[in-house]
């Protein structure tokens, strides 16, 4: 018997399935490969950059003021009035009633993916067919709470009056919001005041009390109905009375003199013009000072933000005075920065790592294609943020510098599986179709 012809370097049976069909049709691999990283290109101009994830709840508040009216009372008349009517409109999570003196609020919280611009619009519908509300009630208002992600903040500090201060503030938050920026928002400013000193020895001459000043204070600082128009409308002319500086204010008449002059309230009071003093109040270096936060809109990208703040800031700056410092602190965007060059400076060294070792130890075909699959995965996965409405953020960026290990460990496996599936005499095409079929075979 003649000895036994050493047998053929076994073939592995079957078509293998996707991976099996990419083998025998290696220029359909080569399109999708292609496909991929043109995706991955386009989709990394079109991503949006920001610091955290989109996430919070979607409220929509409906506030009702009664001047003069107890918690009791706001809660009786105008909660119970306004909640039944929105509890149940359609997408509403959580109802939150909030009952104090003077004043009305009910937050109604919504699910995830709610159409906010209609949920809006039926809130106000079934506010306005409520009729039971106190005639002295204020129109109940209704308001959308948008959120907004702060990407800066700046500081303006100077030996300057708190009001100039403050006008300089304005004109930033002004030129920043003209420029672009999408919200820009005061700390640190506190509310303009009318402040009255009474002289007590002047009231006891002039036997007026302190009371009689206050009525008369408060009756100079309302608008007053003026009488129906007569004609069958609803609508209700109403005369204004506030004293808007202090100027107005000292001319109001207090009493009549025995000599036929009329006693304003100049003549018992200190009037003058100030700021609430029960509000808190900014200072820089023992300076008065004036923060800005710097806020973009869910929408904007953060980054395309930041540049419109350094393009405005350097302009802003060269026009200020010379006392006047403006400073940036806690920069969002160069946090997102410095994690997108750690990507790609992980990413490349992990290229030309994998690219080095394989073609020390491998072949240089296969080292050069097995590096080509961290350009095309990343493609992919950037053409899939994209087309999920998805974002660069600080969390998928940390995904995607983890992510890059397991790529180049798999690449560098893959990759010396198949040359020592070469080795043992296949022929590459039968080579990556068994390993695919050894990869995905169950176990």
């Amino acid at each position: 018997m003649s000895p036994r012809e050493p047998s053929a370097p076994e073939q592995p049976s079957g078509r293998g399935g996707l991976i099996g069909y990419f083998t025998r049709h290696p220029t359909a691999a080569n399109l999708l490969m292609i496909l991929l990283i043109v995706a991955g290109l386009v989709s990394v101009f079109k991503l949006r950059r920001q610091f955290f994830p989109d996430f919070g709840i979607d409220v929509i508040t409906v506030s009702v003021v009664r001047p003069g009216a107890t918690a009791e009372d706001v809660e009786a008349n105008i909660l119970a009035a306004i909640e039944p009517e929105v509890r149940y409109l359609d997408g509403v999570d959580e109802v939150i009633s909030t009952a104090r003196e003077g004043i009305g609020v009910i937050a109604l919280q919504y699910e995830q993916g709610t159409d906010m611009q209609k949920a809006q619009a039926e809130v106000e519908q079934a506010v306005a067919g409520v009729t039971t509300l106190p005639e002295d009630a204020e129109t109940p208002r209704v308001r959308r709470i948008v959120r907004y992600d702060t990407i800066a903040r700046l500081v303006l500090s100077g030996p300057f009056p708190e009001a100039a201060l403050e006008s300089w503030a304005e004109r930033i938050r002004d030129r920043l919001l003209a420029a672009g920026i999408d919200r820009v928002t005061l700390f640190g400013v506190r509310d303009d005041r009318i402040l009255v000193e009474l002289e007590p020895e002047r009231l006891h001459a002039l036997d007026l009390t302190i009371e009689g000043v206050a009525r008369a204070l408060a009756a100079r600082s309302q608008e007053v109905p003026a009488g129906d128009l007569g004609d069958g409308t609803t609508v209700t002319p109403r005369v204004a009375e506030r004293a808007k500086t202090a100027d107005e204010l000292a001319e109001l008449e207090l009493a009549g003199l025995p000599d036929g002059r009329r006693l304003r309230l100049s003549d018992v009071a200190r009037v003058r013009e100030g700021f609430d003093e029960d509000q808190p109040e900014g200072r820089r270096r023992g300076l008065r000072a004036v923060e800005l936060h710097v806020e973009r809109a869910l929408t904007a990208d953060a980054l395309a933000v930041q540049d419109i703040l350094d393009r405005e800031l350097a302009r802003i700056r060269a026009e200020l005075p010379p006392q006047l410092v403006l400073e940036r602190y806690s920069v969002l965007a160069d946090l997102i920065r410095d994690r997108i060059r750690l990507l790609l400076e992980n990413g490349a060294s992990g290229f030309l790592l994998v690219l080095l070792i394989l073609f020390l130890f491998l072949d240089a075909r296969v080292a050069f294609w097995v590096a080509v699959g961290i350009p095309v995965s990343f493609g992919a996965m950037l053409a899939v943020l994209w087309l999920t409405g998805r974002t660069i953020n600080m969390v998928s960026l940390f995904a995607m510098i983890l992510a890059i290990g397991i790529v180049v460990d798999d690449a560098i496996v893959v990759g010396e599986h198949g040359v020592s599936l070469r080795a043992r005499g296949l022929r590459p095409l039968h080579a990556a179709e068994f390993a695919a079929r050894r990869m995905f075979a169950p176990v």
